[in-house]
């Protein structure tokens, strides 16, 4: 594995498969950060021995998504609370000591959920279900630097630009929207329509498209982020949540039965210039939540639960 991986679970194991579906041959590297959400706590575990080097209570706080800075050297998490004890801080992470080192107040009522650093690797966006909105931090000073509101309902997810000016916020919420927010402040936020339960999103390597995962509409729609409009949408994809896109152009989009109804879990593979149906892998008696691209030719999954069908 070339590059560090955070993944955010309830209860995880972590399976590396090549697109052809078998384990992958190449040795693991780097660190594994994980936050635990139904235990409160974010694990680091070696790759190469597959040790948890540590664990740190997060509590009632219950941290949910995480971030990696460019260089690998920074972690976050959100502190996303509970129920109607929504939280309010972003917790920082020295991933070489395995260490938290510090955190940054957004405020109260704000719910930080998803995290996505700027090339610089100083700056974050930060998404705020409650608020609205998305913050623009200062890692290093541990502040916020900007707000910016995103219109939508229920923001879940944020991704960033490749050259770090434009951010993207999937609302889940109503008819399912992304925001299309300029960091820099000089043009106006757009909120397009994409699906019910827009949630996981990817941006292209080059930055012209954002693919987003439209979880209740079973679709996926594929934004032109220079006319900053929905430019297709590719339907029939079953309860899709999450998204990635390769550095090489590969999409990967896991999929399978909604809630309450099993079915068999699909990785779907596509090429991003195409759309083109690369190649399905399919995965019987597991639920994945989420998948990552850790190579041109191989992805890692997050199981969380097997089923008993």
């Amino acid at each position: 594995m070339n590059k560090l991986k955070s993944l955010a679970t309830q209860f995880a194991a972590f399976v590396l498969l090549t697109t052809a579906g078998s384990l992958a041959a190449q040795e693991l590297e780097g660190t594994l950060i994980v936050a635990n959400r139904n235990g409160g706590s974010v694990s680091f575990i070696d790759l190469p021995g597959g040790i948890e080097m540590a664990r740190h209570p997060i509590g009632a706080r219950v941290p949910h998504e995480m971030a990696i800075s460019p260089n690998g050297r920074i972690a976050l998490t959100s502190e996303y609370g509970t129920g109607d004890n929504p939280g309010s801080t972003v917790l920082i992470f020295d991933v070489p000591t395995a260490s938290l080192i510090g955190e940054i107040e957004l405020g109260p009522n704000t719910r930080p959920h998803s995290l996505d650093f700027l090339p610089d690797g100083r700056r974050a966006v930060v998404s705020m279900e409650r608020a609205g909105a998305i913050a623009l931090v200062d890692v290093f000073d541990r502040r916020i630097i900007d707000t910016f509101e995103v219109g939508g309902e229920d923001n879940h997810m944020v991704r960033v630009s490749p050259d770090g000016n434009t951010a993207y916020a999937a609302g889940r919420g109503g008819a399912g929207t992304l925001s299309i927010v300029d960091l820099t402040g000089q043009r106006e936020t757009v909120v397009l329509e994409t699906g019910e339960g827009a949630e996981g999103m990817a941006v292209s390597p080059d930055g012209s498209e954002v693919w987003v995962a439209n979880r209740r509409a079973q679709s996926v729609s594929v934004i032109d982020t220079r006319r900053r409009r929905v430019s297709r949408t590719i339907e029939d994809q079953g309860f899709v949540g999450r998204v990635d896109i390769s550095d090489g152009g590969r999409v990967l989009i896991p999929t399978g039965g909604v809630p309450g109804q099993p079915g068999p879990q699909e990785m779907r593979i596509f090429d991003v210039a195409s759309d083109e149906l690369i190649e399905t892998e399919v995965r019987r008696r597991v639920r994945v939540a989420t998948a990552f691209i850790s190579s041109e030719s191989s992805f890692l999954l997050l199981i969380v639960a097997r089923t008993s069908w």
